[in-house]
């Protein structure tokens, strides 16, 4: 956990976070993953063009028989996936909830495990999908959870502000 929460007990006693900061953090996470999408598609186009015997024609600006494939989705699935999953399990932040101040554990305040960040990046998508519905269900909660939340049997908490040092 962050230095400002150092047990279970602090992370309870904490705000629940709103739907404004964590779709904003989403979008902050967006930049994230589109980024990861671009290493992904350059060491996969470099892949596909070298050992797997795709004839990629850029003088045309025609990359799809190295990069348009479904093996090339699921790949980008698996890379975002991956950044979540990681994020969520051994921080409890993703780069984009640490800039809003976000974190996620499960509802006793303890790290959320590998099948809770599962059903979260199962769920979540859903959420979003649904004209960000499940995001927006958090408004008729006490406690803020979104479908994911619910699902995942975790919450997300707004981190304090670190204070700052008095100069002398």
């Amino acid at each position: 956990m962050p230095e400002t929460v150092k047990s279970p007990t602090q992370f309870n006693h904490l705000p629940y976070a709103g739907v404004l900061p964590r779709l904003m953090a989403l979008i902050y996470d967006a930049l994230i993953v589109a980024g990861l999408w671009m290493v992904y598609g350059f060491f996969a186009m470099l892949v596909a063009s070298t050992f797997g015997d795709l004839h990629c024609q850029p003088e045309h600006q025609d990359y799809t028989p190295c990069v348009g494939g479904p093996l090339y989705q699921l790949g980008l699935l698996l890379v975002t996936a991956a950044y979540f999953l990681w994020s969520w399990r051994v921080a409890g932040q993703t780069i984009g909830m640490r800039a809003w101040r976000l974190m996620v554990a499960n509802n006793n305040g303890v790290q959320l495990s590998w099948y809770q960040c599962l059903v979260r990046a199962l769920v979540g998508p859903i959420s979003l999908a649904c004209l960000g519905l499940g995001f927006f269900w958090g408004y008729l909660r006490i406690d803020r959870a979104s479908w994911h939340d619910l699902a995942s049997d975790s919450e997300v908490r707004q981190l304090p502000k670190k204070k700052k040092a008095k100069k002398l």
